[in-house]
């Protein structure tokens, strides 16, 4: 099969490896479409710890596809059928993974990062996280299950209630993702915050009550005027130091800061030792999905009450992969999710 092959940090093509072959408890899908993530890129450039990738890497751990074989000891599914797998692949016998707790498995394995992913023609994957696809549901659709999933478990940890106002920072996939879904849970005002013209445009097409351009304009009066006193729960996902402190002016006291944005191990934050405190506010990390939010987020999508297609800006056929690599580090324009196409 053909893959896209990181090599090792700063080293990457596209060239053929052996296809996996099925064990007992495995379903083979063919990838249809896959799509990029920053943090693709980070492995790429070699800027993630060690203990989370494994080089020779083959990335893609947000695609879909339809089933190419299975093992003897399948019996859930069928050549030929349409699916979306976690990424995550839990023990299922850690003490993690027995308190519900998947995402924080101790025996860490991931498709995209320990084995291969979706930018590979076929993909190996155990099948207790394969999923069949709802019919009515796309696979571009189906590429933006996994993201979505790191979303609603961070608004589930946030506790965001109807009615409550609620700030977005940054209108990437996540941010994107991310005023979808308040809006799906009756959140008012949602308000949208980011540094670039075509992102703001975008968040307002989405369902946005109010954008704020933090370049221009000062964020904190800004959210005053708009909510009277602060925001009820800030969803940072834009990864960045800055931004991570702008969440903490804009809540309100006693409101809820999620941070789902990676910054990087490297960058440190410094707030004003009492702002946490005086402000009574809680930080909240979430980092990625459990196999629980992942069920409900295929309802939802299922369901038929979430366009996550609409996420979607760009798609590239997957040996075009360098130009798509390079808008998504370029990010001119509007860019959500960009997708790489083995079958169109």
């Amino acid at each position: 099969m053909r893959a896209i092959v990181i090599e090792r940090p700063h080293e990457i093509a596209l060239r053929e490896v052996e296809t996996p072959r099925c064990g007992p408890d495995d379903v083979l899908v063919r990838s249809h479409k896959a799509g990029i993530c920053r943090t693709d890129l980070e492995v790429l450039h070699g800027q993630l710890s060690p203990r989370w990738v494994r080089y020779p890497c083959i990335p893609g751990h947000e695609w879909s596809g339809s089933v190419a074989e299975v093992g003897a000891k399948v019996r859930d599914f069928a050549a030929g059928e349409r699916v979306v797998c976690e990424g995550i692949i839990p023990c299922t016998r850690c003490r993690r993974c027995r308190a519900g707790e998947t995402n924080l498995c101790e025996n860490y394995d991931q498709l995209g990062f320990t084995r291969g992913g979706g930018y590979g023609e076929f993909v190996l994957a155990p099948q207790h996280v394969v999923h069949r696809l709802p019919d009515g549901v796309s696979f571009d659709a189906g590429v933006l299950i996994e993201p979505a999933s790191c979303v609603l478990r961070g608004l589930e940890r946030g506790r965001l209630a109807p009615g409550e106002s609620v700030g977005v920072i940054g209108v990437g996939t996540l941010g994107s993702i991310g005023v979808l879904l308040t809006r799906l849970f009756a959140a008012r005002p949602v308000v949208a915050y980011g540094i670039r013209a075509e992102e703001l445009a975008f968040a307002e097409r989405l369902g946005a009550d109010h954008v704020v351009d933090v370049s221009h304009a000062d964020a904190e009066e800004e959210t005053a005027r708009l909510t009277g006193g602060g925001l009820d729960v800030v969803v940072e996902t834009a990864g960045a130091v800055p931004a991570v402190e702008l969440a903490t002016r804009i809540v309100r006291p006693g409101g809820r800061v999620v941070l789902l944005g990676i910054a990087g191990e490297s960058k440190r934050l410094e707030l004003p030792a009492d702002r946490i405190v005086l402000k009574d506010i809680e930080l909240i990390g979430a980092v990625s999905y459990t196999s629980a939010v992942w069920g409900r987020m295929m309802r939802l999508v299922e369901g038929g009450s979430l366009d996550l297609e609409s996420i979607v800006t760009h798609r590239f056929p997957a040996g075009d992969f360098e130009a798509a690599f390079e808008l998504m580090d370029r990010r001119e324009g509007t860019v959500a999710k960009i997708l790489l196409e083995h079958v169109s």
